[in-house]
């Protein structure tokens, strides 16, 4: 069985952008207006396989999604590669020209036409310095001139710098997941931002949404936060409690309690915030440790289970890309 990814900046982005919602509000918003209306968003649909190499595997999300294209159209596929990157490398469009040459050979292989591929890449950092300088490929390249650049080869990829947007550019963007999305890669690891913006940070429900469907996107936002931060538990507790009703609407956590009540286990949960977070996470530190679990992992796991007791621990494990093992153990340690 493959480990658990341990880059949370992977978990959250797969979570995030293998919404169709999230996707297709990401093209409208951010592509060029000819591809957009060329787009047939009833077709959109994530692909079922994997492109991802052995060599690929610390690179990319591998987040691909397909529609058909064109005025008539035709089941002529377009690919639309997502990426994130918490980091500038230094030939970014290598990284992305080997997974595009996987995408083709497997068109290839299963005789299909070639498809074209959009690669996308959506960049966060800290540092709001750290600024994504886009540069064509044959920039890279040192004494070119016109006899050596039909030599090189040439393409483009779409992409979106979280880190240089200006608070007008937040405000341009539509309300929705895509916006508790990039926030959340945006200001994810910022712990005072996240204090003192909880209720900004996570989703708000509206009543003509399917609540039930935003519970893992929730959840995936509660942990990058919590792996990228070193918060007390009182921090934690706070951030869980400031996230409240909103005029119209409800917050997914306010929601996932009200379900607690009508299995009746409210009482359960709220025994876990109060005193699971507040004594048993701190209670668990050492134990954990000593068991060769690490104190962020520990922590995380523990808060959710603080949370939602009730929930089995292969469900817990793979919202915390934990193992059965560290979600047993902490569940042990905490009482629940």
């Amino acid at each position: 069985m493959k480990s658990p990814s341990t880059n949370p900046h992977d978990e959250f982005f797969k979570v995030a952008f293998s919404r169709q919602d999230v996707v297709e509000e990401y093209i409208r918003q951010f592509l060029a207006r000819g591809l957009v209306q060329n787009i047939d968003f009833q077709s959109l649909a994530i692909s079922n396989n994997s492109y991802i190499s052995d060599q690929l595997e610390e690179y990319f999300a591998d987040v691909v999604w397909e529609c058909s294209y064109g005025a008539a159209r035709k089941p002529i596929k377009i690919a639309f590669l997502f990426e994130h990157k918490s980091y500038v490398p230094k030939f970014p469009h290598l990284q992305l020209l080997r997974y595009m040459l996987e995408i083709w050979d497997d068109c290839d292989r299963n005789k299909l036409p070639l498809t074209p591929v959009v690669p996308i890449v959506v960049y966060h950092n800290a540092d709001p310095k750290r600024h994504w300088r886009y540069k064509p490929f044959a920039a890279y390249f040192k004494e070119m001139d016109e006899f050596l650049l039909p030599y090189i080869p040439t393409f483009d990829y779409q992409l979106t710098d979280l880190t240089g947007f200006s608070k007008e550019a937040w405000q341009m963007l539509k309300a929705g997941l895509l916006l508790h999305s990039l926030r959340t890669l945006r200001f994810g690891g910022d712990g005072e931002y996240v204090l003192q913006n909880s209720k900004l940070m996570f989703v708000s429900v509206g009543d003509s949404e399917k609540k039930e469907e935003l519970e893992t996107f929730f959840i995936a936002q509660l942990v990058y936060v919590l792996k990228n931060n070193e918060f007390s538990p009182s921090d934690v507790q706070k951030i869980i409690q400031t996230v409240k009703k909103t005029g119209n609407n409800m917050s997914s956590y306010e929601y996932l309690m009200q379900e607690a009540e009508k299995k009746g286990i409210e009482k359960g949960i709220k025994k876990g915030i109060e005193k699971g977070i507040e004594k048993g996470i701190e209670k668990g530190i050492e134990k954990g440790i000593e068991k060769g679990i690490s104190q962020k992992e520990r922590e995380v796991v523990g808060n959710i289970l603080a949370q939602f007791p009730n929930w089995d621990d292969e469900k817990i494990a793979n919202l915390a890309t934990s193992t059965l093992e560290v979600v047993q153990a902490v569940r042990a340690e905490l009482g629940l």
